[in-house]
């Protein structure tokens, strides 16, 4: 009897720990889950007011993160009163994410043009709905009662009212699934329709994560099997997959960039943070489990071995970028391997100026002079472009460019408009100094000069002396032919970037929207509203923009009937002009790219024209010189900006009427 009562105790035990360590798996896979979560909302947070597949997935993964940060919040409580406080908290993702999934249902059937108002009005009601649920939950026990521990977990028993929830949960659910099916039937792109697919397969997700399925079981049975923590993790896994599924499928929407920049942004910043922070995660729990076995204290431990996998985190992403990136295929294009090369052999001022100096320091050891110079032609005149040596004060012409433009100047009989300037051999005489000209491959183009300072009146070189310097003065000129060739390069990429910009915006539009986006005006291939469905929309924005400070297209603009331009009215005064004023200028700055602005760079001319031109009130000559652009460039390009505005300014009015 004894014995058998041991080996009972002994069954019991070993039970217990298995089911702990179990636990404690289920709950550092949760963590994860939170991370990467709370990791795609952060990621797509700057795009929410754009799109609203963007909008209505970071919501539903939100309400997600919040019901397994709750959980593992819970699992580490100490007071059961606490413990009933967080799980009510945890409603907040419950009730919600069936609302949340219809939302992001919605929003990717409408993405292929099937436009429904009385769809979109059960939105709100969803939203509504799971609200009221909330409320239920936090301040009765109508949804939900109180605290009951089964097995290793805690819980709120189901209320009177709890059935009803099942049945609207489940019911929203299908409901959704079926949008999804139909916005799949729509999709007649390969590509499209395999990527809505794989969301339709993974958009059961969220419900099957956020169900209270304790309530459930605990009516049946108060003890749960320790059978019941293998099926747990493991639908923590599948969850996990399929909500990177999700994640994967739903960050093109809404994208400007091409599917393998968005690709590579993605998991670039999905190894940069949450991968990063998971690693840091699991880390902490070994080291802090296992730290009395190395012989140190806790803390010592903990903080060398988090040092220590930031860095070599850190390392390895960097280090294994490009051979990752090869093996997943994320930049594989030769073309974008080009750019890559091209990136990296960037020949920069700064790089050109250090190999010049370099080419004059060596003319100086061979020609045995203190100083040389180079200056190249430019649109502007001579320019100084490298010194090798230290200028006298009556050679302080090199630098105001006076003299270098005389010795640039040559006349079509090749002689020079000063007199005093002699030609010897390769040479020209110019007060103290010797002057090579420098031109092309082809030697048909000026491109500069080199000087040194002279060390006889007449040069005086040797054949090994002139042969080194022949040399030299090619390097030289390789350099600042390089230099042109590659400007020219950029002078054209940044002419056709706007329109590259308006083209990979169509082709992102057109991948859902088909017929009806590919068949509309050019200027409005974004999601319309009923204003926007005018094919004079862009016109209205232009037209509002050029009596942005006042006039009849402001004051009598039709875009007065916006319901964005209504909703701003209350924060200035009832004024529709001044409403309609901070509208305009709100889709200015959702133009603005990220960091320091420039005025000459691609990626900030469709702003600061819009800025300078429009806000400012700045007339197109003193613009387009700011700019440094034609007048003819710069009409070109305000177009392509203002259709962007007349974009934004469509998609925030289409948020305002879903809401």
């Amino acid at each position: 009897m004894v014995k058998h009562r041991s080996a009972l105790v002994s069954t019991i035990v070993m039970d217990s720990d298995i089911a702990n360590l179990l636990s404690f798996f289920n709950d550092v896979l949760q963590a994860i889950i939170v991370i990467f979560g709370a990791a795609v909302v952060l990621y797509n947070l700057n795009r929410v007011t754009r799109h609203a597949v963007i909008r209505s997935f970071c919501a539903l993964i939100g309400f997600v993160v919040i019901v397994y940060l709750v959980e593992l919040l819970v699992s580490r409580t100490i007071v059961t009163v606490s413990a009933e406080t967080w799980l009510r908290l945890e409603w907040i993702g419950i009730a919600l994410v069936p609302a949340a999934q219809y939302h992001l249902s919605d929003a990717l059937l409408a993405t292929t043009g099937a436009e429904a108002r009385r769809r979109r009005y059960l939105v709100p009601v969803f939203y509504v709905t799971g609200f009221l649920f909330l409320l239920l939950a936090l301040f009765s026990d109508w949804l939900v009662g109180e605290v009951q521990r089964t097995s290793q977990l805690l819980h709120l028993q189901a209320g009177l009212l709890f059935p009803l929830f099942a049945l609207y949960y489940w019911l929203t659910t299908a409901v959704s699934l079926y949008n999804v099916w139909r916005a799949r039937q729509r999709c007649l792109i390969s590509d499209t329709r395999r990527r809505m697919t794989t969301t339709f397969l993974a958009f059961i997700a969220a419900p099957l994560a956020v169900f209270p399925y304790l309530l459930v079981s605990s009516v049946f049975s108060p003890n749960i099997p320790l059978l019941f923590w293998p099926l747990l993790i493991g639908g923590n896994l599948v969850v996990s997959v399929m909500f990177a599924f999700l994640t994967a499928n739903l960050t093109y929407f809404g994208a400007d960039s091409p599917d393998r920049v968005v690709r590579v942004r993605l998991f670039k910043f999905m190894a940069r943070v949450p991968l990063a922070g998971t690693i840091v995660l699991l880390v902490f729990v070994l080291v802090n489990r296992s730290s009395r076995f190395l012989g140190l204290q806790t803390e010592t431990a903990l903080g060398f071995s988090l040092v220590a996998t930031v860095m070599l985190v850190e390392w390895a992403v960097h280090f294994y970028k490009r051979p990752l990136e090869r093996l997943f295929q994320l930049n594989d294009e030769p073309d974008v391997r080009r750019i890559q090369i091209l990136s990296e052999r960037l020949l920069t001022t700064s790089d050109l100026h250090q190999f010049l100096e370099s080419v004059l320091a060596a003319t100086c050891e061979a020609m045995r002079t203190p100083t040389a110079f180079v200056a190249a032609i430019t649109a502007k005149g001579p320019k100084l472009e490298a010194v090798v040596g230290s200028l006298a004060e009556t050679d302080s012409l090199l630098e105001s460019g006076d003299d270098l433009r005389e010795l640039t100047e040559v006349e079509a009989n090749g002689q020079y408009p000063d007199e005093q300037l002699q030609r010897v051999d390769s040479f020209i005489i110019w007060q103290n100094y010797w002057i090579r000209p420098l031109y092309d491959q082809n030697e048909e183009l000026l491109l500069g000069i080199l000087g040194i300072r002279a060390r006889a009146d007449y040069p005086n070189l040797s054949l090994e002396e002139q042969d080194v310097l022949d040399r030299l003065v090619d390097q030289a000129a390789h350099a600042l032919e390089d230099r042109i060739i590659q400007q020219q390069v950029f002078a054209t990429v940044e002419g056709i970037l706007p329109e590259i910009t308006a083209f990979q915006e169509r082709r992102s539009a057109a991948a859902f929207g088909g017929l009806r986006v590919l068949t509309a005006d050019e200027k409005l291939a974004s999601e319309p509203s009923d204003l926007a469905e005018n094919p004079d929309f862009t016109t209205m924005v232009r037209d509002a923009l050029t009596h942005f400070w006042g006039g009849p297209k402001l004051t009598e603009s039709p875009l007065m009937r916006l319901k964005i331009v209504q909703e701003a009215m209350a924060e200035h005064d009832n004024n529709p002009t001044n409403a309609l004023r901070a509208i305009l200028v709100r889709a200015i700055e959702q133009q603005k790219p990220e960091g320091e602005r420039s005025m000459t760079t691609a990626e900030w001319i469709l702003y600061n024209i819009l800025e300078l031109k429009f806000i400012q009130g700045g007339k197109v000559r003193d613009v387009a010189r700011r700019l440094a652009m034609s007048e003819s460039d710069l009409y070109r390009k305000q177009r392509v900006a203002i259709e962007n505005v007349a974009r934004t300014i469509e998609m925030m009015e289409d948020a305002a009427t879903e809401l």
